[in-house]
């Protein structure tokens, strides 16, 4: 009933391993999966990882869903073996029982946590594994209800950790057990202090050694050696400090060189742990006129905020999707992301390292629709989880030189339940286990709450959700005259932008039903003009990349927002897209702009391209329609259509573009065209 031939291709496959080593087995395959709590024998089978409302399509579902697995593990491994699950993440709680026994549970959909499964087990028989996954908000979890998508399931990677009885500890806070800490770096020197936690037989004695490669020259750069005693709890902990000369520095996209690194422990009977890993040697900081700092020197975030969810999957993110989304965000030319309904896939912020994005990863305490937009309550519960959840944020991602700043709440009011006491412990615990980070928090009101935080920054869309596009300069030139000792940035600015809504309309708001990707393309124009004029932010977010789902309570609402860049489904880059890209970007390109906008009523029609080169010429039917300088990026004709199908094209060297557009000028005399106009 349960899946058997799986269990038994797991028994093969783990039955060929060595007996020494840690080993770690994938296990997303082989899951039985029910949206209810009871378990029957119609359950579907399912490969993580998986969400259950990923693909947005219907009602939202609040509730419990549960996956079930079966293993078998080998008799031989029952008296030198420890088994460990890691699950990568399952939104929002879990309870996780084997063969009907409660092993544990975890509150928080957004980081991973491990559990040793060893003493439930049945050795060299069928076991049961049954995670219990609940994604109805609760009040002693963050984020309280919000304005996203609350997607339930068993969404990242799931793990079976192998090892033997001493090893490098599972269980710290879903982390690998090993912190590398930088006490002091530059470009001349580097010191660092090794923290490596083990667990174990009490009285066995470790040695634990460390060391640091340089992968272009693969030569060592820093080693090691230490001894640790597993103590009576069976658990131990050493610190290694280590220290080399002249560091390769990460360096953001100019140069984001990592080193190697590798863990090994060796206990008296020669039975070893190995953990490797990369690192990543910089520092960061802010100056009130330099704006953000990496390695000392000005370096100027132009970033983007990243929900984590995509059409058809939700959450459910393959690294596929990961690495497509990277490579989008690169090839706009950005350089920094915001993340700020709580942590990724730590494979995400691996290819943020390997590329040189900077990361600001938000704590999810943040405000929305639920509980009267507050996001916080003042109880022992409540904010037990939260600062778990800062703890498992940082302990995980420590290792990860992108993550340059930890956001700590977004949106937050001090009416009601006043978070400000809280907060301030919050802020000084993350500042106690990363003092090589920055804290960030995200505003919307004035006072004490914005002097919290290393950085404070504001949400802003004027001429969006309210004002007019201009009123910007007034409020940053405002708010310049009167931030006192703040540190502020730009945490989120945008305008929604419907592909399939083709109008030139121009007074538009959130509220409006209507929102035309010309007037999304006009407001990024004008708002990252108006930007470049205010270089006293630290950093300025686009919210936001992708376009991103919202929950359905009703089978009428809208499932998704289109404040994207780019569709939800990653298949088409806006116009907006492009505004940025001509900006941002060094590798050539050229768009015609309004390509969707593909039938007229009228004979009379501009024409925009953007484009990162020096000038381009515009074809209209073969004619050329003359050559124009790109004034930042962009170049713009006004062109006399012919009555039925227009070729247009532009040309910049060995750049070209080409889009159809369809004149309707010859029958207004005897149709009406008046709904033309707008059309797809």
């Amino acid at each position: 009933m349960i899946l058997r031939k799986t269990a038994l291709i797991l028994l093969a496959m783990i039955s060929a391993l060595p007996l020494s080593a840690r080993h770690t087995i994938n296990f997303n395959k082989g899951w039985r999966f029910t949206n209810k709590p009871i378990l029957d024998n119609n359950m579907a089978e399912i490969t993580l990882p998986h969400s259950w409302n990923g693909d947005n399509k219907g009602v939202t579902y609040f509730g419990t869903g549960s996956y079930l697995k079966e293993i078998t593990v080998p008799q031989e491994w029952a008296h030198d073996k420890r088994l460990y699950l890691r699950v990568g993440a399952a939104s929002n709680t879990a309870t996780l029982l084997v063969n009907g026994r409660y092993v544990g549970g975890h509150r928080g959909g957004f980081t991973s946590f491990t559990f040793d499964i060893t003493p439930f087990i049945n050795f060299g028989v069928s076991n049961s594994i049954l995670l219990m996954v609940n994604n109805a908000p609760r009040t002693d979890v963050i984020p309280l209800p919000v304005d996203g998508s609350f997607y339930g399931g068993l969404y990242r990677d799931c793990e079976l950790i192998v090892t033997g009885p001493n090893h490098i500890k599972m269980n710290d806070n879903g982390s690998d057990g090993v912190v590398i800490r930088p006490t002091s770096v530059s470009s001349s020197a580097a010191e660092l202090e090794a923290e490596v936690s083990l667990e174990g037989n009490p009285g066995s004695d470790i040695d634990v050694k460390i060391e640091i490669y340089d992968p272009e020259t693969n030569e060592t750069v820093a080693a090691a050696t230490s001894k640790a005693t597993i103590g009576d709890k069976g658990d131990g902990r050493t610190v290694i400090p280590l220290s080399f000369g002249e560091p390769k520095l990460w360096n953001g996209r100019l140069d984001p060189f990592m080193y190697d690194v590798t863990v090994t422990t060796t206990d008296k009977d020669g039975v070893g742990d190995r953990l490797t890993s990369r690192l990543g040697l910089r520092t960061v900081g802010v100056d009130r006129n330099k704006g953000f700092l990496l390695n000392g020197r000005p370096y100027k975030l132009r970033g983007v905020v990243l929900h984590g969810d995509r059409s058809d999957v939700g959450v459910a993110v393959s690294r596929k999707a990961m690495e497509e989304d990277v490579r989008m965000i690169l090839d706009m030319g950005a350089n920094a992301i915001r993340l700020p309904d709580g942590p990724l896939d730590p494979y995400f912020y691996d290819l943020c390292d390997t590329y040189g994005l900077v990361v600001w990863s938000d704590l999810p305490l943040n405000s929305g629709d639920g509980h009267t937009g507050k996001g916080f309550i003042d109880s022992y519960s409540f904010k037990d989880n939260a600062i778990q959840q800062l703890e498992e944020m940082i302990t995980q991602l420590d290792a990860h030189p992108s993550a340059v700043m930890w956001g700590i709440f977004g949106g937050l009011r001090t009416g009601g339940d006043n978070p400000l006491f809280f907060l301030k412990e919050l802020n000084d615990y993350a500042k106690e286990l990363s003092p090589d980070r920055l804290t960030v928090s995200s505003s919307i009101e004035d006072g004490a709450i914005n002097e919290i935080t290393d950085l404070i920054s504001w949400d802003q869309y004027f001429g969006w959700k309210n004002g007019d596009i201009a009123d910007y300069l007034k409020w940053a030139d405002q708010f310049k005259s009167g931030w006192r000792n703040l540190m502020p940035g730009l945490s989120e600015y945008g305008a929604g932008g419907d592909i399939a809504d083709q109008s030139d309309d121009t007074d538009v708001r959130a509220s409006w039903p209507r929102h035309p990707e010309s007037y999304q393309a006009l407001f990024h124009e004008q708002y990252v003009d108006m930007i470049d004029k205010t270089p006293y932010f630290w950093g300025t977010f686009i919210n936001s990349m992708f376009d991103y789902g919202r929950p359905r309570y009703n089978a009428s609402d809208k499932a998704e927002s289109d404040m994207g860049l780019v569709t939800f489904d990653r298949h088409t880059p806006k116009d907006a897209y492009y505004v940025y890209k001509a900006l941002w970007s060094k590798e050539p390109f050229l768009h015609i702009a309004g390509r969707r906008n593909d039938k007229t009523s009228g004979t009379k029609r501009q024409i925009k391209v953007y484009t990162n080169a020096p000038d381009a010429e515009l074809f209209v039917n073969g004619k050329s329609a003359g050559k124009r300088t790109a004034n930042r990026g962009r170049a713009a004709w006004d062109i006399t259509l012919t009555p039925g199908l227009n070729k247009i094209s532009a040309k910049s060297g060995n750049l070209v573009d080409e889009i159809s557009i369809h004149s309707f000028s010859d029958i207004l005399d005897t149709h009406d065209t008046s709904a033309v106009k707008g059309k797809k």
